[in-house]
């Protein structure tokens, strides 16, 4: 039986800058038990597939500005008529399926709590018949009829199905929490936030390349948190500063290239070849949300910035020096190309700290860019005034 099926659903709000499902996905996969798979827009918005062919089909909703649980809210009675649907097609067994609807921050309301208790068939059917006692006593018909009336014509059996294996999940003011708490115990303060947002940005990143390669998307639980443990282990090192940006999409870069800024200037004056020009445009991003993202988390100051900026400046002046006493005999431009690989390749620490390749690079390259630096031995006659 496939059940992978895409889905429909979207939800609102913004949490540490990833909408609801992706958060959701992070924490469904960093917990998930062994062997498990979790998936995103396919049975549901997030749906976990466990390894003995149960699944969990969870709704998630922000409730920012409305209740989506009170008695005739639009976004309770679809996640029940949706779930219906999906039970008259066969995509899942009902009996090894439970049904979720988790909702943000915490909201409450009588009716859909009545109905995540309820786990008989007297339970389900009580309810109801109270439902519908209910509706004819409104003065008209509420907005959410359509859905509403999906679940009062189903059939004894298909109410019973999926409400006695539904539940409302409604805990968290804010649905990165548990996330947090996860890591607590073990990182220190000032990284958690991070670290939560490289688990939910990875999953999201995973997720998205999978659709975008027109396969379902669905990720393997052992495998994301043997991925993030050994990240985390790198992270929590005092020694170490690990780099929490991706790596920049290829249209960013080609965007950034066609632009033109000092820094690429500088690297045509030497004639270096594309892939030089393109590793320089992703590491000068990768480097400058690095610098972004330590001093959001408290691991890095403005002073020991300026003061590696000024350790940078000294070593490439140094490398400048020993190029132009061992190959003063070849032309300005060869020199220059050979200063620039020679301090492409430097690896200097930061407050005493390791830091990325990609990230010494990336620096060098905004100093070019603010023309600290430069590569040609006569860049500043070349580019004149010249700016970004």
């Amino acid at each position: 039986m496939d059940t992978r099926r895409r889905a429909k659903h979207s939800a609102p709000g913004q949490y540490l800058g990833f909408a609801l499902q992706p958060v959701r996905l992070c924490l469904h996969l960093l917990t998930c038990p062994e062997g498990a798979q979790v998936s995103l827009e396919y049975l549901d918005d997030v749906a976990l597939h466990l390894a003995d062919g149960s699944t969990l089909l969870e709704q998630s909703k922000s409730a920012l500005s409305q209740n989506p649980v009170s008695d005739w809210a639009d976004d309770f009675w679809k996640c029940l008529a949706n779930w219906l649907d999906i039970a008259a097609a066969n995509t899942i067994e009902i009996e090894k399926s439970q049904f979720r609807l988790y909702v943000t921050p915490i909201k409450h309301g009588v009716r859909s709590q009545e109905l995540s208790d309820a786990t008989t068939t007297d339970d389900v059917e009580a309810i109801t018949s109270e439902i519908r006692k209910s509706l004819n006593r409104q003065r008209k018909v509420p907005g959410c009829m359509p859905y509403l009336q999906k679940f009062l014509d189903a059939t004894a059996e298909k109410r019973v199905a999926i409400v006695s294996r539904f539940r409302i999940v409604s805990t968290d003011a804010d649905p990165v929490q548990p996330i947090r708490e996860l890591l607590a115990p073990t990182v220190q303060p000032m990284l958690i936030d991070h670290l939560c947002q490289f688990a939910i940005g990875r999953a999201k990143e995973t997720a998205d390349r999978l659709i975008r390669n027109g396969q379902p998307a669905i990720l393997d639980g052992d495998k994301f948190k043997e991925e993030f443990r050994s990240f985390v282990q790198r992270n929590n090192l005092p020694g170490y500063l690990t780099s929490l940006a991706p790596k920049p999409p290829l249209e960013e870069v080609e965007s950034l290239l066609a632009i033109g800024p000092t820094f690429i200037r500088q690297l045509d004056l030497v004639n270096v070849s594309e892939d030089e020009r393109v590793r320089a445009v992703s590491d000068f991003l990768r480097s400058s949300a690095d610098k972004s993202s330590w001093a959001e988390a408290g691991l890095v100051f403005q002073q020991g910035l300026e003061e590696w900026d000024a350790e940078l400046v000294s070593r490439q002046g140094l490398v400048c020096g020993e190029v132009s006493d061992v190959h003063g005999d070849k032309e300005a431009c060869v020199r220059g190309r050979i200063t620039y690989r020679q301090c492409a390749q430097m690896q200097a620490p930061l407050d005493g700290r390791v830091v990325p390749g990609h990230f010494v690079h990336g620096c060098l390259n905004s100093l070019a860019d603010v023309k600290r630096i430069g590569w040609h031995p006569d860049y500043e006659k070349l580019l004149g005034g010249e700016g970004r």
